[in-house]
């Protein structure tokens, strides 16, 4: 059997001749270790695990699926650890958003009155810059 590989970005490809008889033992172990074909496949491609190795016998797949297992628990513990933070940052950028748009009507308020009142006009640079920078504005 031939398997061609290619990235996820760019146009090379890598050919790979398997006999057909790894095939099939492939098949056979991902059928009793409920693997994917493919999924066995890209794990021995990505971690080498092309050597004819004799200690490579059910002992290792078990072991194999047990850390797989583990893996997918603390991606899972991840996950719900990452979740709230997202929703939290998400509303506080709005809240960022909203009191720069606050800040921005206060300071044209003020700059207006300081007109209409013969005051200098204030320096509001620094000011502007963070509004420009929560309203996501460029320059």
């Amino acid at each position: 059997m031939k398997l061609t590989v290619r990235p996820k970005r760019g146009w090379r490809r890598v050919t790979f001749k398997i006999p057909d008889e790894t095939m099939e033992r492939i098949g056979e172990l991902c059928e009793r270790y409920d693997f994917r074909v493919e999924e066995a496949v890209r794990i021995v491609l990505l971690h080498g695990y092309l050597e004819d190795d004799s200690s490579a016998n059910e002992e290792t797949f078990e072991r194999l699926k047990e850390e797989i297992s583990r893996l997918e628990k603390e991606l899972y513990e991840l996950e719900g650890k990452w979740s709230p933070l997202k929703f939290r940052s998400y509303y506080i950028a709005m809240d960022n958003q909203n009191l720069a748009i606050q800040l921005s009507a206060m300071i044209a308020e003020n700059k207006r009155l300081r007109e209409r009142l013969g005051l200098p006009k204030g320096d509001y640079s620094e000011v502007e810059e963070k509004i420009h920078y929560y309203l996501n504005f460029k320059g």
